[in-house]
């Protein structure tokens, strides 16, 4: 166990002790002399106890409290300390055991903090109960599937090329055959890298989609690693007083690109869609189509939350973290697939990036209200969206003044160890009317494309070369600017202005990049938008955004040290955070994302054929955000 306190005055505030030593019981059998067997003499717990240690004043704190308390020379530090007891040892043993031992302390004790090694309680293998079984029972089903899809797939390669052409187009058309090759890993990875039609202009979406999603991954990561245990806490505070980290540290407005992106694509996609069947679309197959494509991927992934992520790993967080987020997922996991957990139930949230998916359904549910609107009786539609826009825009103006909130959710070490119990993030942060304002703005800028792609409009040079200046610099400010929030106290009036602005300047700056990339006003950046390279990262998007909570999770949670922070360091972890995002998302993608996707328009256009008689694939629901963008 930690003996003594080590770098406190420099923030290094968990002291961990040795949690696999402790919990190592070879050591501890002896042989009994009567018969010659052997005995277990001392079963052991290793337990994270909150101490309060006073007379202590931290030289640089990330902490907002905890600098409060040094400026009022106040000098409490609030440590993590690693004890081995013995198993009969409880709660209350400890804490009387460690106050009397540390002495200038408060120390409080909880059993839930413990850990009992698995000869302590009797087990010695890993227990698997019903919703285990179950989950590990339709993952290997969806994993057989892909072998033998698969396995068909190059049995029928094999027969191709024995073939002549019209059994080969027989083949390609064959419904059944499309069905049995929607798990095969050979057509899946090719569908997954396979060069997009640039259809509408929307290849450079490719790009912008897979940059902002490196780039919130980069974020999650950061704020993972600064809500971990750190050797030298004061680099990570001196890192948000500069601008350096605040594309990462603010990277919650590369979640509202992805909003705005969301809008602009179901926006443009279902103008056309509508101009081309007369208006005839029927909202309920829109609203089956998206739950079909986003829910068995998700499923997938809460499952595994539920069942067996407590069992992957070990630490002195690994218990405390992970048990409590496994607890709260089987609490929660139907608002989850309701997509209504960013409201109800918020006390056991699942999955903290769950809340996006929960706005962004949401919305979609809403929005073809006024894209019908914009289609049917366009001079009706365009006031009402522009009242929405203005509507939605107003609202973390008015909710910052009257809850007297913070600009943002602000990074700081101790708020971000568990996101779900930061009052800003859950209360506020993951609202849907705090977020709205993005999507409608989308969607106003997927009218506006097209109506300039409708009428082959080209904007005046000085015009475009002014608005990608404006754009740039008001993007740059809403961006940077907010490492001003942490070098100096700030009121309300200046939180109710950033909270408000910083949104509307990113979010017109986005839209303008948006509109020129697909209208051709962006020159050589639509070329490198539109690169073959960010089009499997973009197809990646959604399964990564599912898979990042795990890496996050399980990489802050199996620390057994304070870890010493740098600049290298800080690109070392995160580049290997979003590698193996990535690495998870392919294999999400493989097994649930694409077949379910492919199996999804087979039954929608077999539907559209015996309902309305209409052309192959005519039925089918328009592309959005979360699926391919070609």
């Amino acid at each position: 166990m930690a003996k003594s306190a080590t770098g406190i005055e420099n923030g290094v505030l968990h002291q961990f002790g040795h949690f696999d030593e402790c919990l190592d019981q070879q050591r501890f059998y002896a042989n009994i002399s009567d018969n010659n067997s052997t005995e277990l003499l001392v079963h052991s717990k290793y337990c994270l106890v909150n101490i309060q240690m006073n007379g202590f004043t931290m030289q640089t704190i990330a902490s907002r409290q905890k600098e409060a308390l040094n400026r009022n020379g106040v000098g409490v530090v609030f440590a993590r300390w690693g004890t081995c007891v013995p198993s009969t040892c409880n709660s209350t043993d400890i804490a009387v055991f460690l106050q009397n031992y540390i002495q200038r302390s408060v120390v409080n004790a909880n059993e839930s903090a413990c850990q009992l090694s698995n000869f302590a309680i009797g087990r010695y293998e890993l227990q698997v109960d019903r919703g285990t079984f179950i989950y590990a029972f339709v993952i290997f089903v969806f994993i057989l599937l892909a072998i033998l899809s698969t396995a068909y797939h190059g049995y029928l390669i094999y027969a191709s090329n024995q073939a002549d052409e019209l059994s080969k187009r027989a083949l390609r058309q064959e419904a059944l055959t499309i069905a049995l090759l929607s798990f095969s890993v050979i057509e899946n990875t090719k569908k997954l890298f396979q060069a997009s039609k640039d259809q509408m202009g929307l290849n450079s979406i490719n790009g912008i989609k897979a940059l902002a999603m490196l780039l919130i991954l980069a974020g999650h990561a950061l704020s993972f690693i600064y809500g971990s245990p750190t050797y030298n806490e004061a680099f990570v505070a001196e890192q948000t007083k500069t601008p350096t980290f605040a594309f990462l540290y603010n990277s919650l407005l590369f979640v509202d690109t992805f909003l705005l992106l969301s809008g602009f694509l179901f926006c443009r996609i279902l103008l056309i869609e509508l101009e081309r069947r007369g208006g005839r679309i029927n909202p309920l197959v829109l609203y089956v189509g998206r739950y079909i494509r986003l829910t068995p991927a998700y499923m997938a992934i809460i499952g595994f939350y539920m069942t067996w992520f407590p069992s992957i790993g070990s630490g002195p967080l690994w218990q405390e973290r992970i048990v409590r987020e496994q607890e709260r997922c089987q609490a929660s996991w139907w608002l989850n697939i309701l997509y209504v957990n960013n409201y109800f139930n918020t006390d056991k949230f699942c999955m903290f990036q769950s809340w996006y998916l929960s706005v962004d359904t949401q919305l979609f549910f809403i929005a073809p209200i006024f894209i019908y609107f914009l289609y049917k009786v366009r001079k009706y539609g365009k006031p009402l969206l522009i009242v929405a826009v203005v509507c939605t825009i107003s609202i973390p103006f008015v909710v910052t003044f009257v809850r007297n909130l913070d600009p943002t959710l602000l990074v700081y070490a101790d708020e971000l160890i568990d996101l779900p119990s930061n009052k800003y993030y859950i209360g506020y942060y993951i609202k849907t009317h705090m977020r709205a304002s993005a999507y409608f703005i989308g969607l106003l800028t997927g009218f506006l494309a097209h109506l300039m792609q409708e009428k082959s409009t080209k904007l005046p040079k000085v015009l475009v070369r002014l608005t990608w200046l404006l754009s740039v610099v008001i993007g740059v400010a809403s961006m940077f600017s907010i490492y001003l929030f942490y070098t100096s106290s700030f009121s309300t009036l200046d939180s109710v202005l950033y909270a408000g602005f910083h949104k509307i300047g990113w979010n017109l700056s986005v839209a303008w990049l948006v509109l020129a990339a697909t209208t051709g006003h962006a020159g050589w950046l639509q070329k490198v938008l539109s690169s073959r390279i960010f089009v499997p990262i973009s197809r990646l998007t959604y399964c990564a955004y599912l898979s990042n909570g795990l890496v996050e999770l399980y990489h802050s949670s199996v620390v057994r040290y304070a870890s010493y922070q740098s600049y290298v360091n800080l690109v070392n972890y995160m580049f290997s955070h979003i590698v193996d995002t990535f690495i998870l998302a392919f294999v999400l993608c493989l097994l649930f994302e694409s077949p379910i996707h492919a199996l999804e328009r087979i039954l929608l256009r077999n539907a559209g054929r015996k309902e309305n008689h209409t052309k192959s694939g005519e039925n089918q629901s328009p592309s959005t955000s979360e699926e391919h963008v070609a």
